[in-house]
């Protein structure tokens, strides 16, 4: 189960759409009524979805990304470049916590394909592989220019930032909910009430009421291998080049939109949980943090479970 979901709606009440892309399942709730301009928006919708997949997927060799890791430079196109660009941006804000430059760090540590193929057992681990890579964006031509040796994981964002995207070009047609595997945008309320929003504390799920923007969750409890026997997992501590070493096992955000969300969730998650609290208080974030103890912390609105 997603460690952030949506419940079920009631039967009938929503427009519905389901699908698989960008590695997790993919969930679109509209409400509007369920006609053909319903669905030609949740079809478009989709094939949004699919595109931006085919841009900023790392797995595909054929994506946008994956020329530009391999150049390391190229004239890219204007979606990607604006996920680049918020990238970068939210690495800055989180100090370097959140970084789309540990692509190297993540292979290192074995996550070299999608998680269906990954073997869960192979040689040694590569070696550490710390952040901080340098690139260079001309936003008036469109040009991205990777430092040497520097290559971009754009999967801490992206699915937030597309979930932000359908959300916005839903919601002129109703309120609607957008979930990429847990990365959640909202646009409106659900008949005048927030989305239910499931969230796992430990080994309980809580229901907690999503009114605007979006929510994320980033956790070591997932996407999880070995690698000459010593456990692996997908979130990268950018300072040390290697899968982080935390007292936290999941950490859920809410903030104004989902790509946010999602950053500042692995951002909290590497920073371990005396510094995520300070820092959820400190800049007004809504969160649920999760020890490997087992012991939850919820700051702002998420512990009244409003959000």
């Amino acid at each position: 189960m997603s460690t952030a979901q949506a419940t079920s709606p009631p039967p009938g009440s929503l427009a519905r759409h389901a699908f698989r892309a960008m590695g997790t399942e993919v969930l679109v709730l509209l409400d509007a009524p369920d006609d053909g301009a319903t669905q030609d928006a949740l079809r478009r919708a989709e094939a949004d979805v699919r595109r931006i997949e085919g841009l900023a997927s790392r797995f595909d060799p054929a994506s946008e990304l994956s020329a530009l890791n391999a150049a390391g430079e190229a004239e890219v196109s204007t979606d990607l470049l604006r996920l680049i660009t918020l990238a970068l941006e939210m690495r800055d804000t989180t100090g370097g916590r959140f970084d789309p430059t540990v692509h190297e760090a993540v292979v290192s540590a074995g996550y070299d394909r999608s998680l269906d193929q990954l073997p869960l057992d192979a040689g040694q681990p590569g070696p550490a592989m710390p952040g901080g890579g340098g690139v260079h964006i001309d936003l008036r031509t469109g040009r991205v220019t990777l430092a040497e040796g520097t290559c971009l994981d754009l999967g801490g964002i992206a699915k937030g930032w597309t979930a932000d995207r359908i959300a916005d070009e839903l919601g002129v047609h109703g309120p609607c909910m957008v979930s990429l595997g847990g990365d959640i945008a909202v646009r409106g309320l659900l008949h005048g009430e927030p989305w239910p929003v499931e969230v796992l504390h430990a080994d309980a799920a809580r229901t907690v009421g999503l009114r605007r923007g979006g929510m994320a969750t980033s956790g070591t409890d997932r996407r999880r291998w070995r690698r000459g026997g010593l456990p692996m997992h997908h979130v990268i501590d950018p300072h040390t080049g290697r899968p982080s070493d935390t007292d936290l096992t999941r950490v859920t955000v809410v903030a104004d939109d989902a790509a946010a969300a999602e950053a500042w969730a692995t951002a909290l998650l590497v920073s371990g949980s005396e510094r995520a609290s300070r820092d959820a208080v400190t800049r007004g974030l809504a969160a649920v943090l999760v020890g490997i103890d087992g012991n939850v912390i919820t700051t702002g609105s998420l512990a009244d479970g409003q959000a």
